[in-house]
């Protein structure tokens, strides 16, 4: 299998954070064999750092075991999807919340950075830009989670699973999407810098709602494609 000629990476944190970027922005969909021999070879890596990367991702849900076939990447269900993002748009509005009131100076500066860079792939289209999305969107509602300087919250945000990024929905008719999603962000950064903590939470639940919305259907037909 190959992963898109990504450089070598070396220790088992560094395979587990490859592999789990892959799985969210898409490029290793649903369904997918992964084979530890495979990857290995491609991360420039022994299998032992791929045997826990695969343990961890399992553990995360974004992996599961199958008989006979080994690792693969897990299907999401309809009724996974509501829960995983329920939870989401709970905790992390929450979150936001918080944030509004007691985030510094340098993480609102670095939200609108990413905000900007997150503009550049409103029309991507390819794996290598809708991965990079997928992380400059995951690293925005990292600083704002951890802006709300609850240790439990922060905690219990990182243990839900994130829901992976539907390549073929994001082929089809992602880029209204994103140009939407983006704005949200847009939203959320001037309810953060007025303080307005109802906003704020406001903004965040919206945000997580509407991504809900828009994913839904993708998942709704792969279900009854089953």
């Amino acid at each position: 299998m190959r992963l898109g000629g990504e450089v070598a990476v070396t220790g088992g944190q560094n395979t587990y954070a490859t592999l789990r970027g892959r799985i969210l922005s898409g490029d290793l969909p649903a369904n997918a064999t992964l084979r530890e021999a495979a990857l290995a070879e491609e991360l420039g890596v022994s299998r032992t750092p791929i045997r826990e990367a695969l343990r961890r991702l399992d553990e995360a849900g974004l992996v599961e075991f199958v008989p006979n076939r080994g690792a693969t990447v897990v299907a999401w269900t309809a009724d996974a999807l509501r829960e995983t993002y329920f939870l989401r748009a709970t905790l992390e509005s929450r979150a936001a919340g918080l944030a509004a009131e007691l985030i510094g100076e340098a993480d609102l500066e670095r939200l609108a950075v990413l905000i900007e860079q997150m503009e550049a792939f409103v029309r991507a289209t390819d794996d290598a830009g809708i991965s990079r999305l997928s992380e400059l969107n995951a690293e925005f509602h990292h600083i704002v989670v951890a802006a709300s300087q609850s240790t439990q919250l922060i905690a219990l945000a990182a243990s839900v699973t994130r829901v992976p990024m539907m390549s073929s929905y994001f082929r089809r008719d992602g880029a209204r999407f994103r140009a939407v999603s983006n704005h949200h962000h847009r939203d959320i950064l001037t309810a953060l810098r007025s303080g307005d903590t109802v906003w704020a939470e406001v903004a965040m639940r919206s945000h997580i709602l509407a991504a809900r919305n828009a994913v839904a259907p993708t998942v709704a037909d792969a279900d009854a494609d089953r």
